[in-house]
């Protein structure tokens, strides 16, 4: 007997779908089935209940390499520094389980130093696929950032995210309670009659600002950003499923061992990157800590992440690498691969994620041509080093 797939989601509002007497399911095998009281029923039941729970805990998706989609966390982090940056980010979450939950993202952002205040605009577009392409939700927007000199070694960073999100529910691969025989199985079409909708589209917005020093061999940054500022309503039906609004907050450093003259130079040397970020969204939280650090064109990450300040509860532990390919100067190309598992015994059903970063950097492009190498302090004209390349 085939053991039933489970379309587990976090973003339709399944109090919404419940209270319209359905159940969601993927649809199965035809043959006889022992519904509910067969131990594969029971076992399906009880992965659908523990990843529920899982999942309910972090509605909006979360990549296990943040910090190489720093835009999508902040929108303050566009044009933080010189150049162009383009970033692409492929995660497959939960491969121990049916169906498929997948995400892209791709961003870029360019930064303008020309301009007074100007700090740099950037785009941002993003697909979650879940449960075998049954909830599409596509995000595309449009993020601009001011720029605030307080100093030659400090700033201040102001950053805003208009976006239209789309979610879209594909019905007829469901299995509906009615369509169910404890004897025969699947036995034929449901009189569910639909939701009210099957697409659903509306804007969304969020703001976001940073500071960033620079001194002894030493860059941090301190961040917080407040996501879905309008709550908007993702429902499907005729009732209010609103998205709550999210705040993150991180703090970072990146502490130069073995500083060299310029950034091509910088085989030589090792960077060590540690950080924490914490995210809140409604009554739940996600926090991150652990840190990356560079050495010969390598890089080596590790990381851990909990739901809760109880080490025995939704942990998981990250592992990342990472390769910098230098092409000049000014022109590299970063590739990394993270491998995230559950450490919680009563996860580890849910299985691994894997997740991708291609990251390419272009340091001496600008909106009106190239970038000069200056800082414009408000008391001087000097180059400052907090405009050199990041990690």
């Amino acid at each position: 007997m085939k053991k039933e797939k489970t379309l587990i989601s976090n973003n339709i509002g399944l109090e919404s779908i419940q209270s319209k007497g359905m159940t969601m399911k993927t649809q199965g095998s035809n043959r006889v089935v022992k519904t509910y009281r067969s131990k594969f029923a029971y076992l399906s039941t009880l992965l659908l209940l523990v990843a529920a729970a899982f999942t309910s805990r972090a509605q909006d998706v979360n990549f296990s390499q943040h910090y190489n989609s720093p835009t999508y966390y902040n929108p303050a982090n566009v044009g933080l520094t010189q150049g162009l940056k383009v970033r692409l980010n492929s995660r497959r979450q939960w491969t121990g389980l049916s169906g498929e939950y997948s995400t892209y993202n791709f961003s870029a952002d360019i930064a303008e130093r020309s301009m007074p205040g100007a700090g740099g605009i950037g785009i941002i577009a993003n697909q979650n696929i879940e449960g075998i392409g049954m909830l599409k939700t596509n995000v595309f927007g449009f993020i601009p950032s001011v720029r605030i000199p307080i100093s030659r070694n400090m700033i201040f960073q102001l950053g805003a995210l208009a976006s239209v999100v789309t979610q879209q529910i594909n019905w007829d691969n469901l299995v509906f309670q009615d369509q169910l025989d404890p004897r025969w199985g699947n036995i034929g079409p449901s009189t569910f009659a639909g939701a009210a909708r099957n697409k659903v589209t509306f804007p969304d917005f969020s703001i976001g600002g940073l500071f960033q020093f620079q001194g002894n061999n030493v860059e941090g940054t301190f961040g917080g950003a407040a996501h879905h500022l309008a709550e908007p309503n993702q429902s499907f039906f005729d009732v209010d499923a609103s998205l709550p609004m999210k705040f993150v907050y991180n703090m970072d450093f990146v502490i130069n061992f073995a500083p060299d003259e310029d950034y091509y130079h910088k085989r030589k040397g090792f960077k060590l990157n540690p950080g924490v970020m914490v995210e809140h969204q409604r009554n739940l939280f996600l926090y991150s800590v652990g840190s990356n650090l560079y050495m010969s064109h390598i890089y080596l990450g590790l990381w851990y992440k909990n739901h809760t300040l109880r080490y025995d509860q939704f942990s998981s532990m990250i592992v990342m690498a990472g390769i910098n390919i230098l092409f000049t100067d000014a022109y590299r190309m970063k590739l990394m691969y993270s491998y995230e598992v559950n450490i919680y015994a009563r996860q580890n059903i849910t299985g691994p994620s894997h997740e991708l970063s291609l990251i390419l950097e272009f340091d001496d492009l600008g909106l009106v041509g190239k970038e000069r190498d200056i800082f414009v302090s408000p008391k001087s004209k000097t180059y400052s080093p907090i405009e050199c390349s990041p990690f």
